[in-house]
Formats: C-alpha cells, sequence, structure tokens
C-alpha cells in the first residue's frame, strides 16, 4: 500500500498570533474529525478570547458610565449595560467568520486605546497600553505567516528570495556594528546563528519549509537510509519480504550507480526508493550553498529515475540537516521532505536490544522509523524491530 504523510491542517485560529505560533492540527481519522470539526477556532485561542474580548468591552463600559455619571452609576448599571453591548455587537458581528469578528472588535478597541493611553487615570492608561501590547503581538503573528509563505516558494524564486534574505540579514548585522558598536553586531549575529543552527540541525524544524515525519495509519513506516548495500540490501529485502511490510528505500545516488541491480531489486520487491542526495556529504550538507544543493538532490534524482524508472517523491537529507536551501530545490522537484518520529542512533550505537525499544516500545500507527543500511548491525536490528512490531 502507498503511504502518504500527514499533511498539517490549518489550526482554525482567528488571529495572527495564534494563527503562526498555535501549533498546526494533524488531519485526524475517522470519529476524530467530526469532533475537531465540531470547533470552529483554535481552541486555546477561543479559551484565551474569550476571557479577554468581554472582559476589555466590559473594562471600556465602565469606564464609560464613570465618566457619564460617576461611580454610582458605574457601579449600579455596569451588568446591564456591557450585556446589551455585547449583544448588539454579535449581532453585527456574529455572522462572520471568527477573524473577521476578532478584527472588528479589535478595531474598537484600539480606537478607544488610542484615545486613552494619556489618559490622567492609571488604571485605563494600564488598559489601553496593555490592548496596545496584545495588538502588537499580532504584528509578530502576521510576520511569522508571511515568512511561511516566503519559505513555500519553489525553484529559482524560491532560492532568489532566500539569497536576498541572506544578504539583508548580514548587511543588517554590518549596519549595527557600525552604528551602535561591536555588542549590538556580535549579538545580531549571533540571532543569525542561532535561526540557522534550528532551522538547519533540527531534522523536524519546520522553520525553513514543511517537513513530514509521520504518514496516514496502516501501522509504522519503516525507511533504510544509505544504500543500496552489496551485502546488507539482499538480507534487509528477504527480511522484509517475510514479515509482509513495504518500506522506503532512501538511496545514495552513487551507490544507485554502483549497484543499479540492488535498487532495481528494490523496486521489483514492491519498495519504494526515496532521494537521500548523489555523494551523501553528511559532514557538509548544513552549509552547502544553493548550486550545490541542486547538484546533489537532482543528481540522485536523476540517478534513481534513470536506473529504476522510479521517480521518488520524498526527499530526506543526510543526518537530517537541511539548511537554507534545500526547500527550494527539493520543491522544484516535486520532493516532499522527510523525517521521521522514531530513531535508534544505529550509526552510533552498538546495543541492538536498546535500539530496538527505541524504534519499537509504544510504536503508533504512522510512526517513521529511521534506520540505516551498511552499519554492522543493519541486519540483526531490522529482523529484531519486525519481530517485536509483529508481537505488538
Amino acid at each position: 500500500m502507498r503511504r502518504e504523510t500527514v499533511k498539517p491542517r490549518d489550526n482554525r485560529a482567528a488571529t495572527p498570533l495564534f494563527r503562526a505560533f498555535g501549533g498546526r492540527l494533524v488531519e485526524p481519522d475517522g470519529e476524530e474529525v467530526v469532533l475537531a470539526n465540531r470547533s470552529d477556532m483554535h481552541r486555546l485561542e477561543g479559551r484565551l478570547l474569550g476571557l479577554l474580548m468581554p472582559l476589555m468591552a466590559g473594562l471600556i463600559v465602565f469606564d464609560g458610565l464613570w465618566r457619564l455619571g460617576g461611580a454610582w452609576l458605574a457601579w449600579t448599571s455596569i451588568a446591564p449595560a456591557w450585556l446589551l453591548g455585547l449583544h448588539l455587537l454579535s449581532l453585527g458581528f456574529g455572522r462572520r467568520s471568527p477573524a473577521a469578528a476578532f478584527w472588528c472588535w479589535a478595531v474598537l478597541f484600539s480606537a478607544w486605546s488610542g484615545w486613552m493611553v494619556n489618559d490622567a487615570v492609571p488604571w485605563v492608561r494600564g488598559i489601553a497600553w496593555g490592548w496596545l501590547g496584545f495588538l502588537g503581538l499580532q504584528g509578530a503573528g502576521l510576520a511569522m505567516m508571511g515568512w511561511n509563505l516566503l519559505m513555500r516558494l519553489r525553484g529559482s524564486r524560491g532560492l532568489t528570495v532566500r539569497m536576498v534574505g541572506v544578504v539583508a540579514a548580514h548587511l543588517g548585522m554590518a549596519w549595527a556594528w557600525w552604528r551602535f558598536g561591536w555588542p549590538w553586531g556580535l549579538a545580531w549575529g549571533a540571532g543569525i546563528a542561532a535561526i540557522g543552527c534550528w532551522g538547519t540541525f533540527r531534522p523536524t524544524s519546520p522553520l525553513f519549509g514543511p517537513v513530514a515525519t509521520r504518514v496516514r495509519g496502516g501501522g509504522v513506516l519503516i525507511t533504510l537510509d544509505d544504500g543500496p548495500d552489496p551485502d546488507d540490501t539482499p538480507a534487509l529485502l528477504d527480511l522484509l519480504d517475510r514479515h509482509g511490510v513495504r518500506a522506503v528505500f532512501f538511496v545514495i545516488g552513487d551507490k544507485v550507480r554502483e549497484f543499479p541491480e540492488l535498487a532495481r531489486e528494490i523496486v521489483a520487491r514492491g519498495h519504494e526508493l526515496g532521494n537521500h542526495t548523489m555523494t551523501h556529504p553528511q559532514a557538509s550538507m548544513w552549509c552547502a550553498g544553493p548550486w550545490r544543493m541542486r547538484r546533489e538532490i537532482a543528481g540522485c534524482q536523476r540517478a534513481i529515475e534513470e536506473v529504476t524508472g522510479q521517480v521518488p517523491r520524498w526527499f530526506r537529507a543526510p543526518v537530517g540537516h537541511r539548511n537554507f536551501f534545500t526547500h527550494p530545490v527539493a520543491g522544484e522537484l516535486e520532493l516532499e521532505v522527510v523525517a521521521w518520529s522514531r530513531r535508534a542512533f544505529d550509526t552510533v550505537e552498538t546495543d541492538v536490544e536498546k535500539m530496538v525499544r527505541l524504534l519499537s516500545d509504544e510504536a503508533a500507527d504512522g510512526d517513521i522509523l529511521l534506520l540505516h543500511e551498511s552499519t554492522p548491525v543493519a541486519v540483526e536490528l531490522l529482523e529484531r524491530v519486525l519481530e517485536r512490531l509483529s508481537e505488538a
């Protein structure tokens, strides 16, 4: 059965802050779809706005009543006036989408806050500044949404945007150094480095583009990297056949050309080939520029297609180290970037039992398991994992 990766769903957030930073909903199955779709807002956001918006409206009404008739009118009339105001506003906004309703309320609250930021009453000033601060956080959400859109651009457009971004970030660092001194320039550079490290060295990070870590149902998905290997591949294929399991082999382009019969055998046995770069530059993939990135990914894609006739649809970077230029190249080749949800570090670990536990204990439907060929424990590890999974 051909497995598909789990695509993140829109989190249904109404505000840019929660839309960008509120996480993504994973596509559920069966009855969970019905249950999930009963709510038309992000749950945490719904709770926050359900508290914040009525409270803000009540405080504004209370302030207005106080100014009109003093403390007596404010305290005696706040409840009916507040409820009446909420009902009147809901008539105008109730049929709109949650996002449209939020922005309608936000415009009203922002107009009041802008008027009251210099008010003589301290608590009124505090509320006004607090609301404007909350509104300012929406700017961060909008910025992240724009970033995510740019990170989805493919091919030369995506590479151009990223190159411009790299140049602009470093020019900004040089300007901060010149204008404010070396501590500011150093801090700016450290920020660039931190962002680069988070997006590059964390294999599941979506900072530089979407990364799949799960597949739809049907048990776990076994993936095997770094083949084909003349010693391991035949034995691994026999094990998979014996257990009736289909896997994805993320193969290296140079090895596909060196051992074409093994690559064709993988396909003939009903398994799928994934793109794992042409030369597997595990020590330098993190710093590959756009042209080298294209050579590595496109070269492997071409080798697999020419040798086997199969066109890979998934790409996995060596050691999971994608960088700023990976996604535009992969996207141009119609490749989806895939990581994993469980791994055992089998290229460096020697304790097979420990690795089996890491890969199989509490493994759930949709988990992507990462194993490797060309290791001293490749065959034994896969055999033990398959046995453990068949017992579950």
